[in-house]
């Protein structure tokens, strides 16, 4: 071999080294954008659940206060003591938020990141 296939082979080689990292590169940002699209679908789900049981979830609140009104005899008292209610479950929840949903959140992240999808696996 002499020194101008040596150099032309190391042309070469630097070439397809480029290429190479340009379509990693290229890969990433793709496979990071599923990423992102994944976890945005999941939270817009989520999001849509939530409106529809937060509904419910006010009409129920209401039926429950109008009973316990009428148990109590005070249509007021008894959205009070719903709403009293609540708000200790608020509270409740507050305190205990890192425990409840900080771990379930990083859980549900990772499972995205770090899943295993079938056009993911090497061939």
């Amino acid at each position: 071999m002499d020194g101008k296939e040596l150099l032309a082979n190391i042309a070469d080689l630097k070439d397809n080294l480029q290429k190479y990292l340009e379509t990693k590169i290229s890969y990433f940002g793709i496979l990071a954008f599923e990423k992102a699209v994944k976890i945005l679908s999941l939270f817009m789900a989520n999001v849509v659940v939530l409106m529809v049981a937060m509904l419910a979830l006010l009409f129920l609140s209401g039926a429950a206060a109008f009973y316990v009104g009428e148990l109590v005899n005070s249509y007021p008292l008894g959205v009070l003591i719903i709403g009293g209610a609540y708000l200790l479950l608020t509270i409740i929840l507050f305190a205990s938020r890192n425990r409840l949903f900080g771990r379930w959140a990083i859980r549900v992240i990772l499972n995205i990141f770090f899943s295993d999808d079938e056009d993911e696996k090497p061939r």
